[in-house]
């Protein structure tokens, strides 16, 4: 298929998603919803819990899954078809719905536009290369309502490696804020960590934005 070619395109660009599923060195995927996540919905009114929901970069579901167990309809996309495939199988033995698209956000629209009022993606913008950033921040301006908002988790450039190609990918604060601003204003930007399932931490930005209009 087309869109399946696409994707192998992406991937020879980069990382071999797909193939890091397969032999399961996967160790951003800890099973857990993100506490980022998971606060940031504990923070909001009732009223204020999003009814539309966008992950980019839903891994094998887990946190796909559990916005759809809050009251969501959760549309989320993956370039993997492996993690696609595990993510399906969670929603389905959780019996949650979420509508899964295998597909690389930069190149087509999951979603119509101005229709999502959240968009959550954990360590997806930081594998982003430099000059795609501008697209993939502009499509998720495209894909969220106006005042829609955007929980950024990205691997922080303040975390001082002795090997820096060990761990996540690292954003300076510029790095991180430099292409998204046009599209999106800063409501926050903090420190948080990416845990591993060996508990060994590394340093993470955890950025709300909210969508210009």
């Amino acid at each position: 298929m087309a869109e399946e070619h696409q994707l192998k395109e992406v991937q020879k660009q980069g990382y071999d998603w797909d193939e890091r599923y397969k032999v399961k060195d996967l160790p951003w995927d800890t099973g857990l919803v993100a506490p980022e996540l998971s606060e940031y919905y504990a923070a909001l009114a009732p009223q204020e819990k999003p009814a539309a929901v966008l992950e980019v970069g839903c891994g094998t579901g887990t946190n796909a899954v559990w916005m759809a167990q809050q009251g969501a309809k959760v549309n989320a996309t993956e370039i993997a078809p492996t993690a696609l495939e595990q993510a399906v199988a969670r929603a389905a033995s959780l019996q949650v719905k979420v509508d899964f698209h295998l597909l690389d956000i930069c190149q087509k629209d999951p979603v119509e536009a101005g229709s999502q009022d959240f968009v959550f993606d954990r360590g997806v913008y930081h594998v982003i290369p430099q000059e795609s950033r501008p697209l993939f921040a502009a499509k998720l301006h495209k894909a969220l309502k106006p005042a829609g908002r955007w929980l950024c988790i990205a691997g922080s450039k303040d975390e001082a490696r002795e090997n820096p190609e060990v761990g996540p990918p690292q954003l300076s604060a510029l790095e991180l804020l430099s292409e998204t601003e046009p599209f999106f204003e800063l409501i926050s930007l903090g420190r948080t960590y990416f845990v591993l399932p060996d508990g060994k931490k590394y340093l993470a930005w955890k950025a709300l934005f909210q969508r210009r209009k």
